[in-house]
């Protein structure tokens, strides 16, 4: 017998932080476009399989369908079987979910069901996760009380949090679930952007992870990279308390430079970057830039850029700070500010 829990269900062992596996047995470019966050991917079916089984649906029927499917998904039982025993620990619970709770998942599950393994099908699939989201994610979001961070480019707000985070306290770090920096050039060394659906799907997973009604984040706009916020998101970081960062230029230049400058730095994906701003800065400027960075004058680059560019287009006159806090060290910073928050 096939055991089936809903989404909703599954919330509370992830509260209680049990072990669970996800294993999503779509395909890979459906894995890649939206999945739940820490899931696998052990595809039952290709991407040119699951066209084929589609088509054959479509043009023959259901029957034919199925019996092609079997014999696809036959061939791949100890592959599939594999691939999972990597991922396996003592003490998991297993939950197996493909597009809607069909076939795929439930052909998974009975394979496992067969080893004595305790797995458990996702009711309506990743359809159902989807539902719960836009369904529970805005009322999660007004239940909590959040704490945004805003500063200049560089100011050292992502460290902080990470500090803030180190020392018990929950975050919700935007900029990780959008795997993008927020700015022009914020993609930089990331490996790309995450899809729209990875990011709510990322915020609701610190949502239900975080153990207090008190979350900190930093301020971000609307547009993250090539993701962007949903208004119930926005509006409530946006009317949250707001807390501003300052940090001397020297300090933000070593912070951009330390996490733009990584040993492992792509310079023609920095030159690519200064393309995109070309636009606002003119073409003159974008080539003064890249020949500095050629003779490795980093700073000097870093320096001007702020200068002339961010720090006049960054706008903080549509906020009002209730408190301002010096970053001479991140940790001491993040100290200040959870002794305020918290009256400690």
């Amino acid at each position: 017998m096939i055991i089936m829990q809903s989404y909703e269900k599954l919330t509370e062992k992830i509260k209680k932080g049990r072990k669970l596996l996800f294993i999503d047995v779509r395909s890979p470019s459906e894995y890649r476009e939206a999945r739940i966050p820490g899931a696998i991917n052990i595809p039952v079916f290709s991407d040119k399989e699951r066209e084929y089984i589609g088509t054959l649906y479509k043009v023959e029927g259901k029957r034919t369908a199925i019996r092609e499917a079997v014999g696809i998904v036959g061939e791949k039982i100890q592959d599939i079987y594999i691939e999972f025993e990597k991922h396996y620990e003592r003490d998991m619970e297993i939950i197996v979910y493909c597009a809607r709770g069909g076939m795929r998942s439930s052909t998974v599950v009975s394979l496992f069901k067969e080893f004595s393994l305790p797995v458990i099908k996702l009711e309506n699939g990743y359809k159902g996760y989807r539902q719960f989201l836009n369904d529970n994610l805005p009322k999660m979001l007004k239940e909590k009380e959040f704490v945004v961070l805003y500063g200049k480019t560089g100011s050292g707000k992502t460290n902080i949090l990470k500090e803030i985070e180190q020392k018990g306290y929950d975050v919700l770090d935007l900029e990780k679930c959008a795997n993008h920096r927020g700015s022009l050039l914020g993609g930089i060394g990331l490996g790309g952007d995450t899809t729209q659906k990875n990011f709510e799907a990322r915020v609701l997973d610190s949502i239900l992870k975080s153990q207090s009604d008190v979350i900190f984040t930093e301020g971000e706009s609307k547009r993250i990279g090539s993701v962007i916020m949903p208004n119930y998101l926005f509006e409530v970081i946006f009317g949250a308390r707001k807390f501003f960062i300052e940090t001397d230029m020297d300090k933000r230049i070593k912070i951009i430079s330390e996490e733009y400058l990584k040993e492992s730095y792509d310079e023609n994906e920095i030159f690519e970057a200064l393309e995109k701003l070309a636009r606002y800065i003119g073409e003159k400027k974008k080539n003064e830039y890249v020949e500095k960075l050629k003779n490795k004058q980093f700073d000097e680059v870093i320096r001007d850029l702020m200068e002339n560019y961010y720090d006049k287009v960054y706008k903080t006159k549509s906020h009002t700070f209730e408190k301002t806090f010096d970053n001479v060290d991140e940790e001491k910073c993040a100290e200040d500010i959870i002794k305020y928050v918290f009256g400690i």
